[in-house]
């Protein structure tokens, strides 16, 4: 009996490290962040756009390797723009600005065809 207390004391402590194992969720740019399966989505509103950085456990994630856009529903107006490779693990979207309060969707393909989703609401 006593074995199997401590191998669940032992399995139970190891659970906060696996959960920290996907790197910080902390924004990197200034933006909003979300985790979508083992991938960490930055949304960023600049004056000149709206910028989309990736990550994977603290680590840049080509942005070359995806097809991209962004989706805003402001009430029932619908707008989608691309996103392009912008630099190293940065897609951009020159030019748009997010309406207050919108819903944006980030939506990522893969070259496997994988995809990847996060939505944010704009400030």
């Amino acid at each position: 009996m006593t074995n199997r207390i401590v191998a669940a004391a032992l399995a139970l402590a190891a659970i906060p490290g696996v959960a920290g194992a996907h790197g910080s969720m902390k924004p990197q740019h200034g933006g909003q962040v979300q985790m979508s399966g083992e991938t960490l989505v930055e949304l960023v509103s600049t004056p000149k756009g709206v910028d989309v950085y990736l990550t994977e456990e603290d680590e840049p994630v080509a942005a070359a390797n995806y097809t991209a856009k962004l989706t805003q529903t402001a009430g029932t107006a619908k707008t989608e723009v691309k996103l392009v490779p912008a630099g190293a693990n940065r897609l951009s979207a020159s030019g748009f600005k997010a309406a207050k309060g919108a819903r944006l969707v980030v939506a990522l393909v893969d070259k496997s065809g994988a995809k990847i989703f996060a939505s944010f609401q704009a400030n």
